[in-house]
C-alpha cells in the first residue's frame, strides 16, 4: 500500500513538473524582450525624473548613478533621497549633487508614523520631482547607454502609462544564481507578467529596478499613501496603476539593465526576510507550512522517481521529467541570455527558497513584525496595510483598506 501511494505521489508531481516546464517555455516565448524592441525614436523627449530611495547604499550608489548621468537623455532630473542612512550615503549623495545640476539631494531625518521607510522616501522624492515621466529605480541598478531614450520611446509607442522592466540579475555566487533563477520563475508566473497590458487580463507587475510611469496617470492613482505599509511596493505600484485604469507594459531587459540582487546567498537570506513571509504566506503560519510542504513534495518527486529504479516505469518517468526540465532550461537560458545550470537546478533552488520562507516566517513571528531600514513594523500594522496577496500561486490585490 505504501509503495502504491509513493508511486501515485511521484507520478502526479512528475507530471506537474512536465506542465511547469511547458508553462515556463510558453512564458519565455511570449514575454517581450526589451532589447528586441525597436520603437520609433521620439522627436521630442519629455522631462524625465528619476527617483531613487537610498538607505545605507554607500557601497553601490555612486557607480549606479554614474550610469544614469552618462545617459544620452537631454532632459533629465535625478532625485536622490537619503532615507536616514548611517553609512555615508548622505554625503555621497550631496557630493554627486554638488557636481551635477541635474541631481537633487533630499535627506529624510525622521520617519512618520504608519509609513514604511522606502515608500515614504519614494513619496517625498516624487513630491520633489518635476518631470512629466517618473522612473522609480534602486541605488544598485546599472543602465547601458541609450536605455532611457528607448524606454520612453517604447512606452509612447505602446501608449502606455507604466513600463516595468525586469533587469538582468548578476551574482558572484553560483548558488545565488540558482535561487535568483527560481525567484525569477516564481515572479513571472505569479504576476502573470506575460499578460500585463492585455485588455481584460487583470494582470499587473512592477519591479524595483525599473518602474516608469507617466506623471499624469500616476496622479490619478491613490498615490504612495495607499502603499504606505506595503513592503512589496514595486509590484504594489503596478497594482495601483492597474486599478486606476492606466495601461501597463512589461518586458525583460536581458542586457541593458543589470543589478547584483545580492552578492551572496547569506545576504540574500537576510535581504528577503523582511517581505517574504508576508508576500508569500500573507503572514499566516498555516499557509506558510502548506506552501513549504507543497514545495518539498514538488521538488523531491523527480529525485524519488530516479531512485525508485526497481520500478522501471517510475524510473522512466523520472528520466523523462529531467529531460523536459533540461529542454526547458536550455530554451529559457537561450531566450534570456542566462546560464543553463542555475536554471536546470530549479529543484534545489525551490528547496532553498522554501527555507528562506521558513526563516522569514519564524523571524517575523518571533519579533511580532519585521525590521527594515532600522525600523520595526508590527505584523498587525503590516496586515492592515497589505495590498498584495498570493492566492492560488497568483499575486492579487488584497482589497484591504488602510
Amino acid at each position: 500500500m505504501g509503495s502504491l501511494i509513493l508511486v501515485i505521489y511521484i507520478t502526479i508531481f512528475c507530471f506537474v513538473w512536465w506542465m511547469s516546464s511547458f508553462v515556463m517555455v510558453r512564458i519565455a516565448r511570449r514575454i517581450r524582450i526589451f532589447e528586441e524592441e525597436n520603437p520609433p525614436a521620439l522627436q521630442r523627449l519629455p522631462k524625465l525624473s528619476i527617483i531613487i530611495a537610498a538607505c545605507n547604499e554607500a557601497d553601490t550608489i555612486e557607480p549606479a548613478i554614474v550610469t544614469l548621468l552618462k545617459q544620452d537623455y537631454p532632459n533629465l532630473e535625478i532625485v536622490l533621497v537619503d532615507d536616514r542612512s548611517t553609512d555615508g550615503t548622505g554625503e555621497i549623495i550631496d557630493g554627486i549633487a554638488g557636481k551635477d545640476a541635474r541631481v537633487k539631494a533630499v535627506h529624510i531625518e525622521k520617519l512618520p508614523d504608519g509609513w514604511i521607510g522606502k515608500v515614504n522616501a519614494l513619496n517625498i522624492g516624487t513630491a520633489k520631482s518635476t518631470g512629466g515621466w517618473l522612473l522609480f529605480t534602486d541605488a544598485d541598478v546599472h543602465f547601458r547607454q541609450g536605455t532611457l531614450r528607448k524606454a520612453l520611446a517604447m512606452a509612447e509607442a505602446d501608449k502606455s502609462d507604466h513600463l516595468a522592466l525586469l533587469p538582468n540579475p548578476t551574482s558572484n555566487s553560483f548558488w545565488s544564481e540558482v535561487v535568483v533563477s527560481t525567484f525569477g520563475a516564481i515572479f513571472l508566473h505569479g504576476t502573470r507578467a506575460v499578460d500585463v497590458g492585455k485588455p481584460g487580463s487583470g494582470a499587473f507587475a512592477g519591479t524595483g529596478a525599473f518602474n516608469l510611469v507617466r506623471r499624469s496617470a500616476f496622479e490619478k492613482t491613490e498615490g504612495f499613501s495607499w502603499l504606505r505599509m506595503e513592503p512589496v511596493d514595486d509590484v504594489g505600484l503596478g497594482l495601483m496603476m492597474s486599478i486606476s485604469g492606466a495601461k501597463s507594459t512589461f518586458a525583460v531587459a536581458v542586457r541593458d539593465i543589470s543589478i547584483v540582487w545580492y552578492p551572496s546567498l547569506k545576504l540574500m537570506f537576510r535581504g528577503v526576510e523582511k517581505n517574504f513571509f508576508g508576500s508569500a504566506a500573507n503572514y499566516s503560519l498555516i499557509r506558510m507550512i502548506l506552501i513549504i510542504a507543497f514545495a518539498w513534495a514538488y521538488a523531491i518527486a523527480p529525485f524519488a522517481a530516479i531512485f525508485h529504479f526497481r520500478e522501471l516505469p517510475v524510473f522512466f518517468l523520472g528520466v523523462m521529467t529531467y529531460i523536459f526540465m533540461a529542454a526547458g532550461a536550455f530554451f529559457i537560458s537561450r531566450r534570456f541570455k542566462q546560464k543553463f545550470f542555475p536554471l536546470f537546478l530549479a529543484q534545489v533552488g525551490l528547496l532553498i527558497v522554501s527555507v528562506m520562507l521558513l526563516r522569514s516566517g519564524i523571524i517575523c513571528m518571533c519579533k511580532g513584525g519585521i525590521d527594515w531600514r532600522g525600523t520595526r513594523y508590527k505584523t498587525e500594522d503590516l496586515l492592515a496595510g497589505q495590498r498584495l496577496r498570493l492566492d492560488k500561486f497568483r499575486i492579487k490585490g488584497s482589497g484591504r483598506k488602510i
